[in-house]
This record gives structure tokens, C-alpha cells and sequence, in this order.
């Protein structure tokens, strides 16, 4: 609230004030991003990890020690889990690929 010369109190248009609050709070009106499709959305992509051509797919458990309320399985004290991981296999050779992603909590198998 300001004084005006003559001693009384001017008030200040709220309405003013609510529509500055209201644009801030919302933004200013400007373009919204669009979400673009992926070129060929037929072709789905994945984070699982794969073998290339002529590679067998090999699945192993691997036993990993966790420590107490730890993510995934948030035991109360330290324990284990087992993590299933893809290896490839052609002739000679032999290689981790990663984890699937799929686990399994409590003891090593």
C-alpha cells in the first residue's frame, strides 16, 4: 500500500498483480514442444543386450553380494542376489553381453 500526497492510502490493483503471478506461474504463452516420432517407429529399440549373427545365446545366473537396504531386494542386512546375464558363444569364443536385466533376490544359484 503507498500513501498518496494528500495522507490517504492508495491501493494497489490486485488484478494486475494475480495476471503477472499467473503468467509467470504458467508460463508465457510461447510454443509447446512437440514430441517427434521416431523416423521409423516399426523398428523397436531395446537396451537388452544381444548376440551378434552366428553368436549362440548363452544365459547364466551370476551371484552379486549387496550390501543392507540396497536396491533391488532392500534386505535388512547384507545378502545376495543373482543377476541373469546374456554371454555369446561362437566357436572359440565366448563373452558377457550384459546383464537382461532380470534378477532374482536371496541366496546364489
Amino acid at each position: 500500500m503507498n500513501a498518496s500526497p494528500g495522507g490517504h492510502v492508495r491501493r494497489v490493483p490486485l488484478r494486475g498483480v494475480s495476471f503477472l503471478v499467473a503468467s509467470l506461474v504458467m508460463g508465457c504463452g510461447g510454443v509447446a514442444a512437440e514430441e517427434s516420432a521416431p523416423a521409423d517407429s516399426s523398428q523397436e529399440q531395446s537396451l537388452a543386450p544381444s548376440c551378434p549373427t552366428g553368436y549362440t545365446d548363452v544365459y547364466l545366473w551370476a551371484c552379486k553380494r549387496l550390501a543392507a537396504h540396497a536396491p533391488p531386494c532392500n534386505y535388512g542386512g547384507p545378502g545376495h542376489y543373482n543377476v541373469l546375464h546374456l554371454y555369446c558363444q561362437s566357436g572359440t569364443e565366448f563373452y558377457d553381453a550384459g546383464p537382461t536385466g532380470d534378477y532374482a533376490c536371496g541366496d546364489c544359484f
